[in-house]
């Protein structure tokens, strides 16, 4: 029996994947299709774990990821007798109640004196945990302030008694958050093409010389750091506790640093992060549906680590939803973009609008461009759902997640989604290049693959989640890039 029995709604496609969270590597790179049960193996995998007595936790991207995995969680558990504390990593945005309205610089909490501080008892919140699982994060907050606690700190206290973490990719990430969590045996982190192009810390120049000098006179008056941002606070001077606060903050960061612009930026490269956390767990799985191009990823994440690469083919791929090339001239590439060009793939969709007889959503790689189809459509660019054709962006909330109505079941790419290099973006591919011994211009083109890719996917996936769905692509470009890729 594979533990991936416990999902009632098991496939073919899971049994896959469940099959390669057991390989002997210590990392493991896995590129599947969007929509398959990524998320519900690996949940189930930390369960199976658990009882075993490892400990795992789960990263994702959002709030709203994190909410779902619980959802899923709470699904696969029901009805089972199990002793495990499950719980999601707080952030102080969403965990405190007292809700100041003031920036909440490290080390607020004790600055501020708040009363909640004064009651850390949280054995009666754990015997509640252990026997149910929440699929809000609202219900963990309401549960941890009773009795005039604080939910943030409970929280914190309760995450090294966790036998498994939902967190967010911070927690990953910064050296702190991941201290919070205790030992681990196994973590999984989702969507981990994100953790491409990563900083650690971003802040201005100057409060960072500044912080310096005030450390500097913090340490002369025998005060650590902490508790000198903590004395400035309650003495009300406010503005100099931030600046130290701010550079205890750079000081503690790890990354390579950058400047630019009157900035001090701190860059992770994956690699080091990878490094960093693997030496002292037994299992890494980083996954995602736009590790693409893999090599690119695997150089980035794995180069000189003993891993494995799996690649379940179909980047777009789902028993739901149906992708279609469209053989067209018509591209957004900014060389042809012109007014002939816009009027073009507006009346593709007028014609496909007509033929298909379904409400549509058409996403564009800009908001120029949206403006400009949406001009001969006699439309307007929107980011809500409404109307027989919505003309939207990539990388917006439509396509980062707002709920559709699910008669919206095609969807138009009237474009491909490459993205503007940064100067930041130019100062990373900098640091990646010394530190991959990679030239800029491979680098660079694998960011803008890499990025177009991740989006395509993302506004793809707005379609055929429970019906069945149409994506159509129209660009020029798009055949001779992904081939049968698809």
């Amino acid at each position: 029996m594979s533990y991936v029995d416990m999902i009632p709604w098991k496939t073919k496609e899971m049994e896959k994947i469940a099959k390669i969270f057991l390989t002997d590597k210590k990392l493991i790179l896995l590129r599947a299709p969007a929509g398959i049960g990524k998320t519900s193996v690996a949940v189930t995998y930390l369960i199976s774990m658990a009882i075993m007595g490892k400990r795992g936790a789960i990263f994702l991207r959002t709030r709203k990821e994190v909410e779902h995995t619980l959802a899923i969680i709470k699904r696969i558990i029901s009805g089972k007798k199990l002793d495990l504390l499950i719980l999601p990593t707080p952030s102080k945005h969403d965990f405190c109640v007292e809700k100041p309205g003031v920036p909440l610089i490290k080390y607020w909490c004790p600055a501020s004196e708040c009363d909640r501080l004064k009651r850390r008892k949280y054995s009666d919140v754990e015997k509640v945990l252990r026997s149910q699982v929440f699929s809000e994060l609202n219900s963990y907050v309401r549960l941890m302030a009773m009795g005039m606690r604080c939910p943030y700190h409970i929280c914190l206290e309760l995450l090294k008694r966790a036998d498994i973490i939902i967190g967010t990719h911070p927690y990953f990430i910064h050296e702190d958050l991941f201290e919070r969590l205790g030992k681990l045996d196994i973590i999984v982190v989702d969507e981990a093409h994100n953790l491409v192009g990563i900083t650690t810390f971003e802040g201005d120049a100057k409060n960072i010389e500044e912080g310096k000098i005030i450390a500097e006179e913090a340490m002369e008056k025998g005060h650590a750091i902490h508790k000198y941002v903590v004395r400035l606070w309650r003495s009300g001077d406010i503005d100099r506790a931030a600046i130290l606060a701010e550079y205890d903050a750079y000081r503690t960061e790890k990354g390579v640093e950058i400047r630019m612009n009157g900035k001090i930026i701190k860059v992770y490269p994956p690699i080091e992060l990878v490094k960093d956390r693997i030496e002292n767990v037994s299992k890494i799985i980083l996954m995602s549906s736009t590790l693409y191009p893999s090599k690119f990823y695997e150089k980035l994440f794995a180069e000189g680590i003993n891993h494995r690469l799996e690649v379940i083919p179909g980047l777009f791929k789902s028993p739901k939803r149906r992708i279609v090339i469209m053989d067209t001239e018509l591209s957004t590439a900014v060389s042809m973009r012109s007014q002939e060009i816009y009027a073009g793939y507006a009346s593709e969709i007028k014609r496909l609008h007509r033929k298909l007889g379904e409400k549509i959503i058409v996403f564009c790689p800009s908001y120029e461009v949206a403006k400009n189809i949406a001009k001969h459509l006699g439309k307007e660019v929107k980011d809500k759902p409404e109307g027989e054709i919505i003309i939207t962006v990539y990388r917006g909330r439509i396509a980062e997640g707002v709920e559709l109505p699910e008669d919206y079941k095609v969807a138009i790419m009237a474009g491909l989604p490459f993205p503007k290099i940064s100067a930041k973006d130019e100062k990373i591919i900098e640091v990646y290049s010394k530190i991959y011994r990679i030239d800029k211009q491979s680098i660079r083109q694998a960011f803008l693959m890499s990025s177009m890719v991740s989006a395509l996917i993302q506004a793809a996936g707005r379609v055929g989640r429970r019906e069945q769905g149409l994506v159509i692509i129209i660009d020029s470009r798009a055949k001779s890039i992904f081939g049968g890729a698809l």
